[in-house]
């Protein structure tokens, strides 16, 4: 089932990336974690599904999102990033993305944080959120999304790696076997990866030969 739904706020929390909140539909039911299919209410996007992993907590009144915005693609997220507020979207049903399983490691890339923000968000309002590790690559300091509410959560658990920049304090590279050998004290934990395939791909192999049990990495659409 799908459900035509009106923007009601953006708010830009990088350079290319926003927030975007839309009507919660009657009847709509979603858990922390889950996804939805989502695209512009326009003739020429109505074919033109794309997933995003919902931010808001279920008890909200509204639903959020945070989108990346690729400007140079000339397509939905484009779109998206110029809609105005009253345009309408197409989202789908809710389906499972990620699921929380217990304490261990977040490792995300750019956009690749927002599956894990209402986790974060749930975890810290029941206490829970003590022993998480959070490990968070980007191109510069830039792109670091929600960066002072994710360093509020993680404090010295919380470790920024930029591929692009070499600045303090930030460490300098790219996420690799070495790398998560020196900032993850025990591999016999939960693991939670997302970002490009790419990125997931490797860093699950990296997660493996460090000692991980593969049925302990849970990886993204």
């Amino acid at each position: 089932m799908n459900y035509t739904v009106k923007i009601l706020d953006k708010t830009w929390l990088t350079h290319n990336v926003m927030q975007l909140e839309f009507e919660k539909p009657k009847g709509f039911s979603h858990t922390i974690g889950q996804a939805v299919e989502l695209t512009l209410n326009q003739p020429e996007f109505k074919t033109k599904f794309a997933p995003f992993t919902l931010v808001s907590e279920p008890g909200e009144a509204h639903l959020k999102l945070i989108i990346k915005v690729y400007l140079d693609h000339h397509g939905l997220t484009q779109a998206l990033s110029k809609a105005k507020i009253s345009d309408t979207l197409i989202i789908t049903e809710a389906w499972d993305s990620y699921d929380y399983k217990g304490k261990g490691t977040f490792i995300a890339a750019g956009s690749g944080i927002t599956p894990f923000i209402p986790m974060f968000r749930n975890l810290q309002q029941n206490d829970q959120l003590e022993n998480h590790t959070l490990i968070y690559a980007n191109r510069t300091q830039n792109d670091i999304i929600i960066k002072e509410e994710l360093t509020q959560q993680f404090k010295k658990q919380f470790y920024n790696i930029l591929s692009d920049e070499q600045v303090a304090p930030y460490d300098y590279g790219k996420i690799d076997q070495t790398y998560l050998a020196t900032k993850i004290p025990a591999f016999d934990v939960h693991f939670y990866v997302c970002g490009p395939d790419g990125f997931m791909q490797s860093v699950k192999k990296a997660l493996i030969r460090n000692g991980a049990r593969e049925e302990n990495i849970q990886t993204g659409y």
